[in-house]
This record gives structure tokens, sequence and C-alpha cells, in this order.
């Protein structure tokens, strides 16, 4: 057994459930997973290099993704009540921002093709505006 550092704040906690700098069964990227509490938001940020995907296990979540060079906004709701879950893919270069929508905490599953490094994140704000 291993302790999972929790990061939180306000909005809810994220662990990072599986790192392949553990080096654990030849696992390639990250599976992390946060919560967010109901009306508030997380992301408004893009990776340079990070391929990332999403799933709502609980909850109903609003996603907004925005290609950075473009003005065009796509809006996706992920709904961890359906009896089928999606799953949303998010390249490199596209904006996201989640908010819950719901009057439930969301709990959110993610899977990055990076490992996030903290001193060095390859992370960048970038605020949304859905026109």
């Amino acid at each position: 057994m291993k302790p999972i550092p929790k990061h939180s704040d306000e909005r809810g906690f994220l662990i990072e459930f599986l790192r392949e700098d553990e080096n654990i069964l030849n696992f390639k990227g990250q599976v992390y997973a946060s919560t967010i509490s109901p009306g508030d938001i997380r992301g408004n940020h893009y990776h340079n290099e990070k391929t990332e995907i999403f799933c709502v296990l609980k909850g109903k979540l609003k996603v907004l993704i925005q290609n950075i060079n473009s003005n065009k906004v796509d809006e996706f709701i992920l709904d961890g009540n359906k009896e089928d879950l999606d799953r949303l893919l998010v390249p490199p270069k596209f904006a996201h921002t989640f908010t819950n929508i719901g009057n439930e905490e969301v709990i959110l599953l993610a899977w990055g093709n990076k490992v996030h490094n903290h001193e060095d994140p390859d992370q960048y704000e970038f605020i949304i505006k859905k026109q």
C-alpha cells in the first residue's frame, strides 16, 4: 500500500492515481481523479504537449473546448448519471473548462499521456469566452 497525496482547495480535490514514473506495470501516462463542487469551475487552461481523456463518474459537467488558434467553442455535457458514460478526448493546444452544472459533487476521472510535472507544468491559462 502507498499513500496518494490529495491536492485540495475550495473547488474539491485532485489525486494522481497512477503515474508512469512510479514504474508500475509498464504503464504510460497518468491517471488522475478530481472532484468539483456544485457551481465551481476547473480547467481554464491548455497544454502544449499533453493529450487528456475525461469521463464523469458522478454528477453533471459542462465542458467547453476551444482550439487556442480559433474562436470556435464546442460545448459538451458529461453526465455520470446516464446509463452509458461518455469519454471526451482533448488534444494539445485545446483549452478546456469544466463547470459543475448539477446539484451534487462531480467525480471526474482522467488520463493524460504525459505525467504532470508540478515544478514545470505544461499548463497555460486560457479563459474560454463562449460567444
